[in-house]
C-alpha cells in the first residue's frame, strides 16, 4: 500500500510541477521572434472547467502521499 501511495503521490507531483513549468515556457519556442512572449495558463471561460486551477492543491497532495508512503506502511 505504501508503494502505491508513493507512485500515485510522484504523479500528482509531476502533474502539478508541470502545470507550473507551463507558465514559463516560451511561445514560439521553435522559431525565433522579436519579443519575448511566454504561456501563461489561464481560465476561458468562467463556467469552464480548468485543471489549472488545481496545480497547488495537487502540488500539496502529491507531497502529502509521498510523506504517508514513506513513513507509514513499514518494511515492505
Amino acid at each position: 500500500m505504501s508503494k502505491a501511495l508513493i507512485i500515485v503521490g510522484c504523479l500528482v507531483l509531476v502533474y502539478a510541477v508541470a502545470g507550473f513549468a507551463v507558465d514559463f515556457l516560451p511561445v514560439d519556442a521553435f522559431q525565433s521572434s522579436s519579443n519575448d512572449s511566454y504561456l501563461k495558463i489561464a481560465p476561458t471561460d468562467e463556467s469552464s472547467f480548468d485543471w489549472a486551477q488545481f496545480r497547488l492543491p495537487a502540488l500539496v497532495v502529491g507531497a502529502i502521499l509521498v510523506v504517508i508512503g514513506k513513513f507509514v506502511g513499514g518494511k515492505n
